[in-house]
């Protein structure tokens, strides 16, 4: 794997374009503008992408571990199979990136703008989404057990069949949200609103529920504890509980 300076990258970015399989570790790219880049399969542990300009990059595979990408552009990019455990993207935007099957563990999304990303089957063990921008993210079979998502958009979110076990989304606003086989056990689901909200055949056993918002939402085959039962009820209708 070739080791790439900083003056090389931007070479590249004026000319091929592809810096995939090289060894930008520890590299400093603060500021960079590096639109449509190649960085598939490439090692930038540990660098500083902040306040750059990537919209259109590749990072296929790519170790971003324990990256700086805060305050930084990244629409339209890819990170399928990519490591970004514990990556600081704050305050940036990741607008339609895809996310699939990658690795998140503790990655810190905070005030981040995500509409329209895909994280299927990604892990975002203890990830912080907190107060983040997800309106229509798509994240069925993705692991968020401990996830922090308080204040977040999840408006029209894709999380069916999601490890949302312990999570925190309290005040999360998750209208129009798939849930469906969710599990939800221990989660902080207080002050929430899931108006019209698919939660068909999840588990939301030990979740703390008050003051949450249930308006329409689809509850047939929901499980759930005892001491959920007179709020379950309220919005329950005809449908079919697991209580």
């Amino acid at each position: 794997m070739d080791r790439l300076s900083r003056k090389e990258i931007l070479a590249l970015a004026s000319g091929s374009g592809d810096a995939s399989t090289c060894d930008c570790s520890g590299l400093n790219l603060r500021g960079v503008e590096l639109l449509g880049m190649n960085f598939d399969g490439s090692d930038l542990r540990g660098g500083d992408l902040s306040s750059a300009n990537l919209s259109g990059s590749s990072f296929r595979n790519a170790d971003l571990t324990g990256c700086n990408m805060g305050s930084s552009n990244f629409t339209g990019c890819s990170f399928l199979k990519a490591h970004l455990d514990k990556a600081d993207l704050t305050y940036s935007s990741f607008v339609g990136a895809d996310f699939r099957s990658a690795a998140l563990v503790e990655a810190d999304f905070t005030n981040s703008h995500l509409s329209g990303a895909v994280f299927e089957k990604a892990d975002l063990t203890g990830a912080n989404i907190q107060t983040v921008d997800g309106a229509m993210v798509r994240c069925s079979g993705a692991i968020m057990a401990k996830v922090h998502a308080r204040g977040a958009s999840l408006i029209g979110a894709v999380l069916s069949g999601c490890d949302l076990r312990g999570s925190i989304l309290h005040g999360t606003d998750m209208s129009n949200a798939d849930l469906s086989s969710a599990d939800l056990r221990e989660a902080d689901i207080l002050d929430a609103t899931l108006t019209a909200a698919d939660l068909r055949n999840a588990d939301v056993r030990g979740a703390r529920l008050k003051r949450t918002d249930l308006t329409r939402a689809k509850l047939d085959g929901l499980k759930y504890d005892e001491e959920l039962r007179e709020l379950i009820s309220r919005y329950a209708g005809p449908y079919n509980l697991q209580g």
